[in-house]
């Protein structure tokens, strides 16, 4: 090891454990014969050495420290940092779209609700409507079937629930001498089903015959 390559707080440690010898000592023959006086100061100097010598040495071995810390906290903090920027990048590039996404998913969604509530109210609201399919007076006496049909169909197409008046001045009497019924047939919008409904010999004027497309008819 070369004299250049030795630390100077090592230089300044060594040089001081030399001056305190001297002290010490107080003379080594053939070489150096310090006085009274010289003691003292080769005293103070080492004393100065050392301390300037521990001074550097703690220094040194402080900012080594340092530096280690330095070298090996970058590597174990950045995959944490990257990790972090990754996040922070993910929660600032898409916080709004990611909001907008949700109100508009909310949105189809109740929107979705709302139409399908609304069509569950008129699926309720619109009931079958009647659709006359034949009306008869006096059947039981031989009349032609249908003869009646299109004044009933007048009074009750369309209608959910309809009392037909007879009005036997508007229909067709073809044995005036015979007492009448009346009958009257009708589906229940496009369903095939026929229902029927009559009044026995001695239909009247103004009674009524009650077609209906309701649950209870």
């Amino acid at each position: 090891m070369r004299l250049v390559d030795v630390p100077l707080a090592r230089m300044f440690v060594l040089a001081a454990i030399i001056f305190l010898l001297v002290a010490v000592l107080g003379k080594i023959e053939g070489k150096i014969e310090p006085g009274k006086i010289g003691r003292i100061g080769a005293t103070v100097v080492g004393i100065l050495l050392m301390g300037s010598g521990l001074a550097m040495h703690f220094i040194d071995a402080e900012d080594l420290r340092d530096k280690l810390r330095g070298s090996v906290s970058p590597r174990l903090s950045a995959p944490a940092r990257l990790s972090g920027d990754v996040l922070a990048g993910t929660a600032r590039d898409f916080p709004a779209s990611s909001s907008l996404v949700l109100q508009a998913v909310a949105s189809q969604g109740g929107a979705g609700s709302a139409d399908k509530a609304a069509a569950s109210d008129k699926t309720e609201n619109v009931r079958p409507a009647i659709k006359v399919v034949a009306g008869t007076y006096g059947r039981n006496c031989g009349a032609k079937p249908g003869n009646a049909t299109s004044q009933v169909a007048r009074a009750c197409d369309g209608q959910a629930v309809c009392q037909y008046k007879i009005d036997t001045a508007m229909l067709e009497d073809a044995a005036p001498n015979c007492i009448k019924d009346f009958a009257a047939e009708w589906k229940c919008g496009t369903a095939a089903n026929v229902y029927a409904v009559t009044i026995p010999a001695g239909a009247m004027q103004g009674e009524h015959l009650r077609l209906a497309c309701t649950a209870f008819q």
